[in-house]
């Protein structure tokens, strides 16, 4: 596929005002694009944007909520003439046990981290599709060699690059791409704040400095604007990780390329007998109508 041009285009960052999505945010305006950030209302998010100007759009949204995302990517593309990038980041980690990790904590890393990215691409994608886009989704080294202390952030990091292997797979027929980003530790407050546990800060103490040395916000940012620009598959970092990646990576590649040559390929957005686009989307359906756990279960 031919290089993404960024220049006076829209481009999701969602956790854009968090140390990765800030440092992307920062690098896009550099480039001549829009950046849309997308973070929960409130200071932080009022303060990348002023600092930003008028080239960012703020698209205030909590990404637990698939209608506020929906709606806010809808009216921020209304604004740049629609997305030809996303870079779908907002995660969080809370540090404990994977069977000690209470159910408030766990709900709230599965809805972010998970549910978050999910509603980024189903709003994102119809956008980005019109525009013949990429979207990187970012993931984390831990999803492929979970880290412990990490409660349930590893399994929502593991899901995530199935999440985006469906979207390639499913976007085969057409001139839209996704990618993933694998991360070790960045220096963000996110890093910080799993530093405060006293288990997490004695296991860095006490582990070679190579291993858990943070990579910076901009080195990263660097990688992942790079890669939006060379609709890049999978991006890993530091590099000296990318073999832990490779066999996941080749599954994905080898179903991918399977399934583009069976009658199912058809089926699929821009196929033969389903030529539209990826813009249909799901209506909203309040939880009021969805019927009660057990109403479904019977």
């Amino acid at each position: 596929m031919a290089r993404l041009h960024l220049q006076d285009r829209g481009v999701l960052v969602t956790g854009a005002a968090g140390g990765i999505g800030s440092a992307v945010a920062r690098r896009l305006v550099a480039l001549g694009s829009r950046p849309v950030l997308m973070d929960l209302p409130g200071e932080r998010l009022d303060r990348i944007a002023a600092e930003l100007g008028d080239r960012a759009v703020p698209a205030p949204a909590d990404v637990r909520d698939r209608q506020q995302v929906v709606d806010a990517v809808d009216r921020a593309a209304d604004t740049t003439g629609g997305l030809i990038g996303g870079v779908i980041g907002a995660g969080l980690v809370r540090p404990e046990t994977l069977v000690a990790q209470s159910e408030q904590d766990a709900r709230m890393v599965i809805d972010v981290n998970f549910y978050g990215t999910l509603w980024s691409f189903q709003a994102a994608m119809p956008h980005i599709d019109r525009l013949g886009g990429h979207a990187l989704a970012i993931s984390s080294i831990a999803g492929i060699a979970p880290i412990p202390l990490s409660g349930v952030y590893p399994p929502t990091k593991a899901a995530i690059a199935n999440l985006v292997a469906t979207v390639r797979t499913e976007a085969m027929n057409r001139p839209t791409s996704a990618g993933i980003v694998f991360l070790a530790a960045v220096d963000t407050p996110m890093n910080q704040d799993v530093k405060r546990d006293p288990r997490a800060s004695r296991a860095m103490a006490g582990s070679f400095q190579f291993l858990t040395k943070p990579l910076t916000s901009e080195d990263v940012a660097h990688r992942i604007v790079r890669g939006l620009q060379r609709r890049a598959r999978t991006i890993t970092a530091p590099r000296w990780q990318a073999p832990a990646v490779w066999p996941e990576t080749l599954v994905h590649a080898t179903a991918e390329w399977f399934m583009g040559r069976t009658a199912l390929r058809k089926e699929l957005p821009g196929g033969s007998e389903a030529d539209r686009d990826m813009g249909t989307r799901a209506e909203h359906t309040p939880a009021s109508e969805k019927g009660s756990t057990e109403e479904v279960a019977a």
